[in-house]
């Protein structure tokens, strides 16, 4: 049996990865996975969060309304920032990496934010 703190991990990781490669689908109509993955790992999310409820979920506000059967970010309206960076900074570097990255982000409505400590994308 795995040990709690690699449960909350993983149950971290799946969540980010299913807001992230919802926000590239519902919101830029980008992707880079395969339907197949993102439903492996979004099954993976449901049942660790069937199985361990009392586990902490980033962004459980956001996800454990749609995480049902037919889990789905398309009901989602706003993502967190730093989803929607590291999201551009996945579709750039699968994508456009010989576009500057502010160039690559501006194309899609959004800017590029650079606060304390790094870059962020935002609308």
């Amino acid at each position: 049996m795995p040990a709690a703190g690699d449960v909350a991990e993983k149950l971290a990781q799946r969540a980010r990865q299913f807001l992230l490669h919802s926000f590239l689908y519902y919101r830029l109509g980008e992707s880079v996975i395969g339907d197949d993955n993102f439903d492996r790992f979004t099954e993976e999310l449901r049942t660790l969060r069937q199985t361990h409820p009392d586990l902490p979920m980033p962004h459980a506000d956001l996800i454990d309304p749609v995480l049902g059967p037919e889990a789905s970010g398309f009901q989602i309206r706003r993502y967190p920032p730093e989803i929607v960076t590291a999201a551009f900074k996945v579709l750039y570097a699968a994508t456009h990496p010989d576009v500057p990255f502010e160039e690559f982000v501006s194309r899609r409505g959004y800017q590029v934010d650079w606060p304390t400590g790094g870059e962020g994308a935002s609308s």
